[in-house]
């Protein structure tokens, strides 16, 4: 039996359809996702909203808490450690050290949060 990428008993669809006409209108929306449809992992009230509008939101809603991070390798934990930071709506993230870290294990929360990178230490104080 071969694996489907289709809606159904293993893979349920995400998201939600074409919004109904007529569609809203406004710089803050997507035009391509009223027209076809919005599958990204966000919360409903976010839905055929633009990343930048839905950045402008969070930024609002921010609370006074920033987490660093000491990158010595491609640590795979730091996708994680930003998308838990993106759950509680976190002012900033810092990464220090390496620049380079596993984004796949962020899931594309790594679009909503500030993430700063600092070469060193010294550099993050």
């Amino acid at each position: 039996m071969g694996r489907s990428s289709e809606p159904g008993e293993f893979y349920l669809g995400v998201g939600v359809g074409p919004h109904p006409e007529p569609h809203p209108v406004g710089e803050q929306y997507e035009v391509e996702l009223l027209l076809n449809g919005d599958r990204r992992n966000i919360a409903d009230e976010f839905r055929y909203l633009t990343v930048e509008a839905i950045r402008g939101v969070l930024k609002e809603r921010r609370i006074p808490l920033e987490i660093g991070i000491e990158n010595w390798q491609h640590d795979l934990n730091i996708g994680s450690l930003v998308r838990t930071a993106n759950a509680f709506n976190v002012n900033q993230f810092h990464i220090i050290g390496n620049k380079h870290w596993n984004q796949h294990g962020a899931l594309m929360t790594d679009k909503y949060i500030d993430i700063k990178h600092h070469q060193t230490i010294d550099d993050f104080k």
